[in-house]
């Protein structure tokens, strides 16, 4: 009995070091994509911003009183259009991900959604066919320890990228377009104070 128990404990100490390291995987990935995205963020605001601030000075010179408050709408819109079009480069570099980091990045987000283990996976045609077996692999060996029955799903979906987890009438979405959005509410201040430090 006491091997088993050894061999049992080494299993389970072999999963969560598993676990962890997919997590930190994953983290690092994500504060690589961060850094990668401030940096375009940087070179895009100095080539689109330039272009809308001359536009919108020239605008604020030639009005006075209202004119002055449309200005300033203007400007708002184009920062506004700025911040979105950030948000949209953000999906596109996700998207743009390497196989192997890309199949990392999910397979950590299904581990998270999945933390007991169940649901079908459903993903886009084109990532199912490239890295849905990867992903459900890596994750059902992550989630070892909970008698993980992961499965890829035969269904598709129109996502941008990610996957959607059913577990019976549950859903979690998890697909890249939803996320980014999700981020973008929590980000959005920092990102606007990146892309105009001067307010």
């Amino acid at each position: 009995m006491n091997g088993i128990e050894k061999i049992t404990g080494r299993i389970e100490s072999d999963a969560r070091k598993k676990a962890q390291e997919i997590l930190e995987e994953a983290r690092v990935q994500a504060r690589s994509v961060t850094d990668n995205y401030a940096r375009h963020a940087q070179t895009l605001r100095r080539e689109l911003l330039d272009k809308a601030e001359d536009q919108v000075l020239l605008q604020v010179q030639r009005m006075t009183g209202a004119g002055e408050l449309e200005g300033r709408k203007e400007l708002l819109r184009t920062k506004q259009a700025l911040l979105d079009e950030t948000f949209a480069l953000a999906l596109d570099k996700l998207r743009q991900l390497p196989q192997e980091e890309y199949v990392a990045l999910l397979t950590g987000w299904l581990v998270k959604a999945a933390p007991e283990g169940r649901g079908e996976v459903i993903m886009n045609p084109s990532d199912r066919a490239r890295v849905g077996k990867d992903v459900v692999t890596g994750a059902n060996e992550a989630l070892a320890k909970t008698g993980s029955m992961l499965t890829l799903s035969q269904e598709t979906r129109e996502l941008q990228g990610g996957f959607v987890l059913r577990d019976g009438l549950v859903e979690v979405n998890c697909a890249l377009e939803t996320l980014v959005d999700q981020e973008k509410e929590t980000l959005y201040g920092q990102v606007a104070g990146l892309l105009f430090p001067e307010g």
